[in-house]
């Protein structure tokens, strides 16, 4: 099982991302991808995702 776990930080917030290997579903604080809004956002969530296939 492969884990890659990221972080970044801005001003004084800490994003932490954790991938590793599954079936495909993205999840957000527990919550599935589909139900985040607005649509933009999505779409940046999943832009890297795209550009690494």
């Amino acid at each position: 099982m492969r884990v890659v776990v990221s972080t970044g930080k801005r001003k004084t917030s800490l994003a932490k991302a954790t991938i590793r290997d599954g079936n495909g579903r993205i999840r957000i604080n527990g919550e599935p991808l589909e139900i985040h809004q607005p649509e933009l956002a999505r779409m940046r969530i999943l832009e890297p995702l795209v550009l690494f296939g």
